[in-house]
């Protein structure tokens, strides 16, 4: 009678040990789904974000290149206003001094588009 009383007691307890670790087991595979989860939201985050910094900076390189080429048809339009006539028909020369400052122009002119590419790209917009 008593071997049984202790088998039963046993069998109780295993039982029990058993529920008990299952639960523990559950709450674990609770916390690894929840962290996968989370994992995939971070990381889609990122990558968001990281499509969103590839396409400012796309579209500031782009503003760039644009300013510059306001910049250089500046310059042509101010070589073209001081053209002067050769001693050809039809043919015109433009004096050095104005090449010169066509050319300090153009350089003030990149160097206002750098400075403006820079600070959207230091500050982010």
């Amino acid at each position: 009678m008593i071997k049984k009383i202790v088998a039963a007691v046993l069998i109780v307890l295993s039982a029990g040990g058993w529920f008990y670790l299952d639960y523990l087991n559950k709450q674990e595979q609770k916390f690894a789904e929840q962290s996968r989860i989370e994992m995939q939201q971070a990381r889609a985050k990122a990558q968001a974000r990281a499509a969103d910094k590839a396409k400012f900076e796309t579209q500031i390189m782009a503003d760039l290149t644009a300013c510059k080429a306001v910049a250089e048809k500046a310059k042509e339009e101010y070589l073209t206003q001081h053209q002067k006539p050769a001693r050809k028909k039809g043919e015109f020369t433009v004096p050095q001094e104005s090449i010169d400052e066509a050319a300090k122009i153009l350089d003030a002119a990149n160097a206002t588009c750098q400075a403006t590419y820079t600070t959207r790209l230091s500050s982010g917009s």
